[in-house]
């Protein structure tokens, strides 16, 4: 085998590998590629954002699970994709176990998505998803508070003016109001609505 040729293999083998490696993180990862590193037990926390009817905090569902996810209204296919994981999720629960779980849906999009809008959002998906926000100083806490990757990203020529690139996952919480894990966008879910029961399980101690 001449050089030229062993050449020609160790780049195509160099080029292979880096894209398994690049495909392997992104899938199986849990966290995105851009996102800053913080382990379990450094996420969470308490928060208070804002809903139509007024403040809401996270525990007001104490007692709960809640299911939490970073989105935002015009988002047109990670958002859309993971509340059908969340439904679907629902429809494996019995009625007592869907009372004893809170989907709270928090839009990293203040300057768009209105209270009036998000409460609609809400309401049509039957007040299983609780939309709320905050001030953009808000946001910013509780997705640094909970390791949420988002960017504001321009787009020439559209009517949105821009996007919002965000990591896609669930915060699981527990019903002391504990992060207890995340779950990727890959989800399905039957995966979800068995973590859901587990946490549903488990017993709550107080703080």
């Amino acid at each position: 085998m001449n050089e030229s040729r062993v050449i020609k293999i160790a780049i195509f083998t160099a080029v292979f590998l880096s894209i398994f490696i690049i495909v392997f993180y992104a899938t199986t990862s849990t966290r995105p590629i851009g996102e800053k590193y913080k382990s379990l037990s450094e996420l969470g926390g308490p928060f208070t954002l804002e809903t139509k009817k007024g403040p809401f905090s996270l525990s007001d569902i104490e007692g709960k699970v809640g299911v939490v996810y970073f989105g935002f209204l015009s988002c047109t296919e990670a958002c859309p994709a993971s509340i059908g994981v969340v439904q679907a999720a629902y429809k494996q629960l019995t009625d007592a176990e869907r009372d004893g779980v809170q989907f709270l849906f928090i839009s990293v999009d203040p300057e768009r998505d209105s209270l009036e809008d998000l409460y609609d959002f809400g309401d049509y998906y039957d007040n299983d998803l609780l939309a709320l926000t905050g001030t953009q100083e808000e946001i910013d806490k509780v997705t640094s508070d909970y390791g949420v990757f988002f960017e504001l990203t321009d787009l020439e020529g559209s009517a949105l003016g821009y996007t919002v690139d965000h990591s896609s996952r669930f915060y699981m919480i527990d019903k002391n109001g504990k992060l207890f894990t995340t779950m990727s966008h890959s989800t399905t879910p039957s995966e979800l609505a068995a973590r859901i029961k587990q946490l549903q399980n488990m017993e709550s101690t107080s703080s």
